[in-house]
C-alpha cells in the first residue's frame, strides 16, 4: 500500500483550517438570527395565549362547580317535603 505522508501542522493551522470549513459551511444558509428571534418571540407568545386561555377555562370549571354549603341544605330542604 502507498502511504500517505502528512505534513505537521501547527495548532494555528489547525484553527485556521476549521474556520475555514466552518465559513464554507455557514456561507449557503444566510444569516437565521432574525427568523430565529421572531421563532423565539412566537413560541413565548404562543405559550402566553395558550395559558391565559387555560386560566379561563379553569376558572368557569371553577365557577360551575356546586358549592357544598348550598348543595347540602338545597338536598336537606328537598327531603323534608
Amino acid at each position: 500500500m502507498k502511504e500517505i505522508e502528512t505534513t505537521p501542522t501547527t495548532p494555528e493551522q489547525l484553527l485556521q483550517m476549521l474556520d475555514a470549513r466552518m465559513a464554507m459551511q455557514r456561507a449557503p444558509r444566510g444569516p437565521s438570527g432574525r427568523n430565529r428571534a421572531m421563532l423565539l418571540a412566537g413560541g413565548v407568545l404562543f405559550i402566553l395565549i395558550a395559558a391565559g386561555v387555560a386560566l379561563m377555562v379553569l376558572s368557569q370549571m371553577l365557577a360551575d362547580l356546586p358549592q357544598h354549603g348550598r348543595h347540602a341544605s338545597a338536598q336537606a330542604a328537598a327531603g323534608n317535603f
